[in-house]
């Protein structure tokens, strides 16, 4: 089961380090999809953050450009679940600098079958199923 509190701590080191942070997918309030950047948001001195289940199950492929041009750039990149991101794009977990999981234990598995169950990685479009933002 995906642990919470990811987010929550990718912002706070955001905002500690006097970055700006930018959501390019997220579920921390509502479900989240961009497909384009504002103004200074193409700023090399941005913090961009990812679901990268959120992104997988996007059907959006100025999604998918804007995921590729953020991945281009020279900056500070935090992908959620890179594990499932990995699966259906041209990234490799091989392009990661870092891998952090966290655990209660260092035995402990991380799985997705309580999200798979629940249809959550189904082939409905998400951004709907949680009334969220395609922007």
């Amino acid at each position: 089961m995906p642990r919470v509190g990811k987010t929550e701590s990718i912002v706070a080191a955001s905002v500690s380090a006097n970055k700006k942070w930018i959501f390019l997918s997220s579920t921390m309030i509502k479900q989240t999809v961009r497909n384009q950047l504002m103004g200074d948001e193409h700023n090399a001195n941005n913090i961009f953050i990812l679901d990268g289940i959120v992104t997988r199950r996007s059907g959006d492929e100025r999604h998918m450009q804007l995921v590729r041009e953020m991945m281009r750039m020279p900056t500070i990149k935090v992908v959620e679940h890179p594990d499932m991101f990995v699966q259906q794009s041209e990234y490799s977990i091989e392009d990661f600098d870092y891998i952090i999981e966290l655990r209660h234990h260092p035995e402990e598995k991380i799985t997705y079958e309580v999200l798979e169950k629940n249809h959550f990685m189904g082939d409905q479009n998400q951004a709907d199923m949680f009334g969220g933002f395609n922007f």
